[in-house]
């Protein structure tokens, strides 16, 4: 870094890396803008309460900072389609930085700064050699001359410059994140073309481990059902969750908890069928482990617990457009449900997982932070078999059903089938 005056546009990853930045290049002389351009924020929440954080920071400091709107799906229609199962640091990486430090660079152009630059290099995760490269192949392309807008290569990492910014982020109370952004950055994927079952992978993980397929040849669901799946058609995912420290009784509703996050990702991606005017109403989650659409399953969560771990199994009909004669008339697909949303994702399986994986770190962080309770006027809002007159079956062989109107979920995960509390089983609708 060279001294001497100028107006530096500096890209804003969050408030906490900025406040390292900020101070150091008003040593060097430089009048600063914060710009904070971070659509690969997972979560509108998210992106919401960094930006406040990255505000304070501003008025603290005194300098200006601007914000472009947030557009989650476009960073994963630009940056993440096709590059899902990249590792960190892996090329996924790099094109959100390009993605991000593009904007940055064409902010800066047109609105008359002499140079940009990102506080992204004061992190330790980030290797600042690649956000330079990628820094000045954008600078060259937006001007091959290097006349009117230039990238100020900062390494903010250096001279104790993370430290400064956990010094500050503390003294001035602001967030930090356990995490880079994107729900990638949250999750380890292991993918694999062909596996018996990624639940039994599963028991060799860890918590926040996931393990992919695009084709299993044991899967199963609840009461040893066989689940087969056509090759790349479906979605086949178990997700390792901590259940560590909690009682067995609040172990026990994280299948209900996993269950709404996948009706909840199922209805958001069904939101964009609007040609279909699809209502998220039609989807509902049947206790214990299914969800449906229009009443008809179009997924389901097995889950087992592993030591200190619960295994998420996840099974989701995402492009199976037929079905075998025994189930045909009781299954359906988002292909099905909603083709024009269906047609539109540019990779509909990782589309899928995508939004499943953002809606459970969001449901999971609540349930386990404060409990079942916290969950459940969600889940009785999507409750399918609430007012209906059921069975629950403990096996295929069970003789006497609990049967009666189901009064709901109760506060312990159980469902209450006419004033009895049934735990496990599966549940038939009687009557329609």
């Amino acid at each position: 870094m060279k001294e001497g005056a100028g107006h530096t546009l500096l890209h804003t990853c969050c408030g906490p890396c900025a406040s390292a930045c900020v101070p150091a290049l008003k040593e060097l002389g430089r009048e600063v803008t914060m710009f904070f351009a971070n659509s690969n924020i997972d979560t509108k929440e998210e992106f919401d309460q960094r930006l406040r954080e990255a505000e304070k920071l501003a008025a603290v400091d005194g300098v200006k900072i601007v914000a472009l709107p947030y557009d989650h799906e476009e960073w994963l229609r630009e940056v993440a389609a096709g590059y899902e199962h990249e590792p960190e640091k892996g090329a996924r990486c790099e094109r959100c930085f390009r993605y991000n430090l593009t904007k940055t660079a064409e902010y800066a152009k047109q609105y008359g700064f002499d140079e940009f630059t990102t506080s992204l290099t004061v992190s330790p995760h980030k290797v600042s050699r690649t956000i330079f490269e990628v820094a000045s192949s954008i600078e060259q392309s937006n001007n091959p001359n290097r006349k009117t807008i230039r990238f100020l290569p900062c390494d903010f990492k250096k001279h104790e410059g993370f430290k400064l910014s956990t010094r500050r982020a503390k003294e001035l109370g602001l967030y930090r994140q356990s995490y880079c952004g994107c729900e990638f950055s949250k999750w380890r994927v292991h993918h694999q073309a062909e596996t018996e079952s990624t639940n039994l992978d599963a028991r060799a993980g860890k918590h926040r481990d996931v393990f992919t397929a695009d084709y299993q040849t044991a899967g199963r669901g609840r009461l040893d059902h066989k689940w087969l799946s056509p090759p790349g058609t479906n979605l086949m995912m178990s997700v390792v969750l901590s259940v560590d420290g909690l009682a067995p009784e609040q172990a026990a509703t994280l299948p209900l908890v996993a269950g709404l996050a996948v009706a909840k990702a199922i209805s958001r991606l069904m939101v964009g069928d609007q040609d279909l005017r699809r209502k998220t109403e039609d989807v509902k989650l049947k206790w214990p482990n299914d969800v449906l659409v229009n009443g008809k399953k179009i997924a389901g969560i097995l889950c087992e617990r592993n030591g200190d771990n619960v295994i998420v199994g996840i099974g989701v009909n995402v492009g199976q457009t037929e079905f075998d004669k025994e189930i045909a008339d009781r299954a359906t697909s988002l292909a099905m449900v909603a083709p024009v949303c269906f047609s539109r994702l540019p990779s509909p399986v990782l589309s899928v997982r995508t939004a499943i994986l953002g809606e459970l770190d969001r449901w999971y962080s609540r349930w386990r932070e404060k409990g079942f309770a916290a969950v459940l006027p969600e889940i009785a809002a999507v409750d399918f078999l609430k007012g209906r007159e059921i069975a629950v079956r403990q096996t295929d062989e069970d003789s006497a059903p609990v049967s009666g109107v189901s009064n709901g979920i109760m506060p312990d995960g159980s469902l209450d089938v006419g004033g009895v509390r049934v735990y496990a089983g599966e549940a038939h609708v009687e009557k329609l």
